[in-house]
């Protein structure tokens, strides 16, 4: 049964892997048919600012020469490109660290340590998925930080919800991180303490950051087909959590009967 629901985890980040790998595609294919169709209205209107009229097409020579010049303005480095695709990796890091591998942890600490899937490496898949996720939001967050350092019109981003909820996220995580080195030993008088505050913590942050990553894809411009995405992955994360909790009950229930 653990080899099963470990599988089954796995192949959900595969799948969603392939997915927003698809997506980063179609949207950087959609942003080349763009800026060609820029490039070439730029083409037919440099010279006076009128359209030069022809009375037949573009000529295979000169549909060539169009596409070379094409080539080399459309891959000049841009700022406004490389802002773009460090939203897109900033995304795609931030989903798969805080969004996955984060809920992922917390299913694990709360169905794997005792009922209704008892495992002996409970804790250790638990701190491995923390720190995965941990390391991958880190770098997700810092990718944020240098956009909004690096692009003035967006430094506003730094007062907004999603900027000041990821620092809440990222600050919090890590004290969450460095709790797992200084808790207190189970014979201690204050371990239940440090259990209550964790778990707290810990089902606080799992909000905040599906909230935050919601607040994230609303600023993207394929922000449709993100949302609903990520909104499989919850509802496919809160079902494994669901039957998880439910389970127990049924078990109860069919010992009665």
């Amino acid at each position: 049964m653990h080899n099963i629901i470990i599988i089954s985890m796995s192949f959900i980040i595969l799948c969603t892997m392939i997915f927003f790998l698809d997506l980063t595609y179609a949207h950087s294919n959609s942003n080349l048919i763009k800026r060609k169709a820029i490039f070439v209205h730029e083409k037919l209107y440099s010279h006076g600012g009128h359209h030069k009229h022809h009375h037949n097409s573009l000529d295979r020579s000169n549909d060539t020469q169009v596409n070379t010049d094409f080539k080399s303005w459309y891959f000049r480095p841009t700022h406004e490109h490389h802002h773009r695709q460090l939203r897109v990796v900033h995304g795609i890091v931030n989903i798969f660290g805080w969004g996955i591998l984060l809920p992922i942890g917390v299913i694990i600490a709360r169905y794997y340590k005792r009922h209704p899937l008892e495992c002996e490496e409970w804790y250790s898949l638990h701190v491995l998925s923390k720190i995965a996720g941990f390391i991958l939001g880190t770098i997700g967050w810092g990718l944020g930080m240098s956009m909004i350092k690096n692009s003035p019109k967006d430094q506003h981003t730094m007062m907004s919800t999603h900027g000041i909820i990821g620092t809440i996220i990222f600050t919090f995580t890590t004290i969450q991180v460095l709790a797992i080195c200084l808790q207190p030993d189970e014979e201690n008088v204050y371990r239940k303490y440090w259990v209550i505050y964790h778990n707290i913590l810990g089902y606080a942050l799992l909000i905040l950051t599906i909230v935050n990553i919601f607040q994230g894809i609303e600023k993207e411009e394929s922000s449709h087909r993100w949302k609903w995405s990520y909104v499989v992955i919850v509802s496919v994360l809160g079902l494994i959590a669901l039957v998880f909790e439910l389970l127990p009950r049924f078990n109860m229930i069919k010992n009665k009967f």
